[in-house]
């Protein structure tokens, strides 16, 4: 029988990128997409590039859908996302996309999202969601936080160093879906178009996971994101001091590893529209190692990873429902 899978905020880029995805995938049955801004809608006549399937946006509530999914994914802003979990935990198996259950403890989250978590005893019930590190705990998950997109290709880059880094210098370049559906000032296209722009400098809130998964102090980490003049993807730098020569290279350490491909080169071009993440090592000056990395912000940085976590907390094929999407080149 298929998995009936729900969208907990269909609408925004997330949302859309999980529809997408799952679509292709064998064993999911689409139960409930809902949305508070666009009840009992057929999902064409509001994102006209899904014309043509036969799914509505409702606004049924979140215990009814829990009740009647297998799986529920939840692609809510932050702080919203920490109460519906609570609500329905328990109900269904859960893969949360928003930051509210990433972190070990409540005041981490405080610190670097400004708000209370008011569901802190979750904290501890909750598995990261990063199959390259955490597979077997994700096995048996009834609550999955799917990392941050940053977070995760960053986690990528240096685990090959895990525990062996003296400091990581990280330049990373976004595109501009990563900001969200909700036009700003910095994501207008005239502004963005012709533009790169760092921000957050050594403040984003996607540090605690990258030092959390590298065994490093926040101080040990430089962290430049920025935005870039394109739609989808991360492309990021890293400059690894390790404390002592690396006991193991990047090459066999993700061998086996189905959506992670060590290659001599990493170009967005290569891996957008897929679940792919693409990274490279080349040793540098002075010791250091200088590691490239590549993914779809939207596809291996949120639904595409959270697919694949649903796939594992169901023991299905890792892989099914993502290797179909091959990236979108040139």
């Amino acid at each position: 029988m298929p998995l009936k899978v729900s969208i907990i905020g269909v609408t925004g880029y997330t949302g859309l990128e999980l529809v997408r995805v799952l679509l292709a995938h064998p064993q999911v049955q689409i139960k409930y997409l809902t949305s508070r801004q666009h009840e009992d809608s057929a999902i064409g006549d509001v994102y006209p590039h899904l014309t043509g399937y036969d799914l509505r946006i409702t606004d049924t509530d979140a215990t009814t859908v829990a009740k009647e999914s297998d799986v529920v994914f939840l692609a809510l802003p932050h702080k919203t996302a920490q109460d519906v979990v609570a609500e329905i935990y328990g109900m269904t198996k859960i893969i949360d996309l928003s930051a509210d259950y990433r972190l070990d403890d409540a005041a981490t989250y405080e610190k670097y999202y400004g708000l209370k978590h008011n569901h802190a005893e979750l904290l501890a019930k909750s598995i990261y969601g990063a199959p390259e590190f955490l597979r077997e705990e994700i096995k048996n998950a009834d609550l999955v936080a799917n990392p941050g997109c940053f977070a995760l290709l960053g986690q990528l880059l240096l685990y090959p160093f895990q525990n062996n880094i003296k400091r990581a210098d990280i330049f990373a370049v976004t595109g501009s879906s990563g900001a969200g559906k909700s036009p700003a000032e910095g994501t207008h296209h005239p502004v963005r178009n012709h533009n790169i722009k760092s921000y957050n400098i050594n403040a984003h809130r996607h540090i605690p996971e990258i030092i959390r998964t590298a065994g490093m102090q926040e101080d040990e980490l430089n962290f430049v994101p920025s935005s870039g003049p394109f739609t989808r993807g991360i492309f990021m730098q890293a400059f690894i001091t390790p404390q002592e020569e690396p006991s193991v290279c990047a090459g066999e350490l993700y061998k086996d590893e189905p959506f992670v491909r060590v290659v001599e080169s990493v170009a967005l071009a290569n891996i957008v529209g897929s679940n792919y993440c693409d990274l490279s090592y080349t040793q540098g000056h002075g010791g250091q190692i200088i590691a490239q990395g590549a993914l779809d912000n939207l596809v291996k940085g949120a639904a595409g990873c959270a697919v694949q976590n649903m796939n594992i907390m169901c023991g299905l094929d890792e892989t099914m429902g993502l290797k179909t999407l091959g990236p979108l080149y040139p």
